[in-house]
C-alpha cells in the first residue's frame, strides 16, 4: 500500500482510490487540495461528483472502467473524468487537459535560460583555466574559482532537472546499464582528477542493472558532487545484490537530517537530495541515508 501511495503521489492531477465497500483507501496531494473530505469512515466528496453521471458511475461496480471530457469550476476548465478498476480497488483521476501551445514554450523557455545561463559559466571556466596554463593566473586562486564554478553549475543543473519534473519533461527509459562502465564515465566527467583518483570503487566488471540512465547519472552526480561540499574525501563505491552504496569520509548526517531524508514524505534537506529523491521515486530506486564513518546513502534496485 506504501508503493501505491509514492506511486499516486508523482501523478500531476487528483487521485483518489476507493475500495469495493466505497471506504477510502488513499488520495494524493493533489486530490486533497482539489476536494475535502466529509467522513472518513467511508463516505466521502469529490468535487467532480456534482457531475451526477460521475456519481452514478461510481455506484455502479459492474462498470470497470469509464473516461469522459467534463467542464469543471467558474471557468469551465476541461478535464477527462478517469475510473479504471483493478481487482478490488478503484482508481478515480480528473486529468486536465493539455495545454500543447503552453508546453512547447515552456520547454522553449527552459531550454532558453539553460543556454543563456550555462554558456558563461563554461566560458568563465576555460578563460581561468588558460590563466592558469600561461601563468597569468596563480594556480591556488583558479582551484578556488573553479571550485565555486562547479557549484553553481550544480545548482543551475539542479533547478533546470527540478522545472524539468515539475513539467513533466522527464520520461523514464530503462535499460541495461553495466555500473562500474556507467560510474566511471560519470565520475571523469563531473569530478576534478585530483577528487577521482580519491574514489575507492568496490565493484565487480559483470554487475549490471536495469533502470533510466539519465536518472542514474543525476542521481550519483549529486550524491558524489555533496560528498565533496560537505562532506570529506576519500570517497567509498560499492555495489553488492543490486545495492549501490556511496560514502564519504566526512563528519556524516546530522541526526534530524537522516530522518527527514528516510521519511517516505520528506522532501529532503536541500535542493540536491529533493533531486535524488524524486528522481529515485521517479524510477522505482529506494534511496536509505545513514552515517558509517561518514554520510552514507544506499540506492537500492
Amino acid at each position: 500500500m506504501d508503493l501505491l501511495k509514492d506511486v499516486i503521489e508523482l501523478i500531476e492531477y487528483p487521485v483518489l482510490i476507493i475500495g469495493k465497500n466505497g471506504q477510502i483507501v488513499c488520495f494524493n496531494k493533489k486530490f486533497k487540495e482539489f476536494s475535502w473530505i466529509k467522513d472518513l469512515e467511508g463516505k466521502y466528496y469529490f468535487e467532480v461528483l456534482r457531475f451526477s453521471e460521475a456519481h452514478e458511475i461510481l455506484k455502479d461496480y459492474k462498470i470497470k472502467d469509464f473516461e469522459k471530457e467534463i467542464l469543471l469550476g467558474m471557468n469551465l476548465t476541461k478535464y477527462t473524468f478517469i475510473v479504471k478498476s483493478s481487482q478490488d480497488l478503484r482508481i478515480i483521476a480528473l486529468r486536465p487537459e493539455e495545454n500543447k501551445e503552453e508546453s512547447e514554450l515552456k520547454k522553449k523557455l527552459l531550454g532558453q535560460i539553460s543556454h543563456e545561463l550555462k554558456t558563461p559559466i563554461s566560458a568563465i571556466s576555460s578563460i581561468i583555466e588558460i590563466g592558469e596554463a600561461t601563468g597569468k593566473i596563480d594556480s591556488t586562486f583558479s582551484e578556488k574559482v573553479l571550485g565555486k564554478i562547479k557549484r553553481l553549475d550544480l545548482a543551475l543543473n539542479n533547478a533546470i532537472v527540478i522545472t524539468k519534473i515539475q513539467l513533466g519533461l522527464i520520461n523514464i527509459k530503462k535499460t541495461k546499464i553495466n555500473i562500474l562502465s556507467f560510474l566511471e564515465e560519470v565520475l571523469k566527467n563531473s569530478l576534478s582528477d585530483e577528487s577521482y583518483l580519491n574514489v575507492e570503487k568496490d565493484i565487480k566488471e559483470d554487475e549490471n542493472v536495469e533502470t533510466d540512465p539519465y536518472i542514474l547519472k543525476t542521481i550519483v552526480k549529486n550524491i558524489f558532487l555533496n560528498s565533496i561540499i560537505h562532506g570529506k574525501e576519500p570517497i567509498f563505491v560499492s555495489f553488492n545484490e543490486k545495492i549501490l552504496v556511496i560514502r564519504d569520509s566526512g563528519p556524516g548526517f546530522k541526526e534530524g537530517e537522516i530522518r527527514e531524508l528516510n521519511r517516505q514524505e520528506g522532501s529532503g534537506i536541500g535542493l540536491g537530495t529533493a533531486i535524488i529523491k524524486s528522481l529515485a521515486k521517479m524510477a522505482g530506486i529506494h534511496t536509505y541515508f545513514s552515517n558509517e564513518k561518514g554520510a552514507k546513502v544506499e540506492l537500492r534496485f
